[in-house]
């Protein structure tokens, strides 16, 4: 389905940021991000529109990050596809949060269409078993994904097949195993997929 690497980027929330304050200048930050602070989603992340994420036995819950990535195309112009960054919910941003991230399933991705116009001020909403639980604009982004892409480019270079997550909400819901996930978007197909326990082997 993606022929690259998934990058996510942590602390892209200006209301996460802000909330954090002065938590960001003590041990063992020292002082607040300065450059995007970035994260892989590897290849056992991948999910597709429809799929069943297992959750295991030892996570009672995890976050729902409704967000935006933008792939950069084999050819033609970068694409966007609906993405849901699954995370089991961590206080420390200090060190890559492996276990909490990676898991299987934990990066279900939308089908990619065309990059929509306003991308850095669109709304995606976020449904769980049916109900509204969160809705948030990427204006909210500290930095829109066009500056994001620019500024990653000074250190790293994103090939061709490579996804970038725009960000995630710092206030991003929860959702449990025998829960169902609809993520929506003007312009975009919707994104849902469906938590189950994972079974003893």
């Amino acid at each position: 389905m993606i022929g690259g690497t998934a990058y996510g980027v942590a602390l892209n929330d200006r209301e996460q940021v802000a909330a954090l304050g002065d938590a960001l200048g003590e041990k063992p930050y020292g002082t607040p991000p300065v450059a995007p602070i970035l994260y892989i989603k590897p290849r056992n992340c991948f999910a597709a529109s429809g799929s069943a994420v297992p959750l295991p036995g030892d996570v009672a819950e995890v976050a729902v990050g409704a967000t935006i990535a933008i792939e950069r195309a084999l050819a033609g112009p970068p694409v966007a596809r609906l993405a849901i960054d699954l995370f089991v919910p961590h206080a420390s941003f200090y060190r890559p949060a492996i276990a909490e991230r990676c898991r299987d399933g934990f990066l279900p991705l939308g089908p990619a269409t065309a990059l929509p116009a306003g991308l850095a001020s669109i709304e995606i909403v976020t449904h769980i078993g049916g109900a509204e639980r969160h809705r948030w604009s990427l204006s909210r982004l500290v930095r829109d994904p066009a500056a994001l892409e620019r500024e990653i480019a000074t250190f790293m270079t994103l090939a061709p097949g490579d996804l970038l997550l725009c960000g995630i909400a710092g206030d991003a819901p929860t959702a449990r195993a025998g829960d169902t996930i609809e993520v929506t978007a003007e312009g975009f197909a919707p994104l849902a997929v469906s938590l189950v326990a994972e079974q003893a082997r």
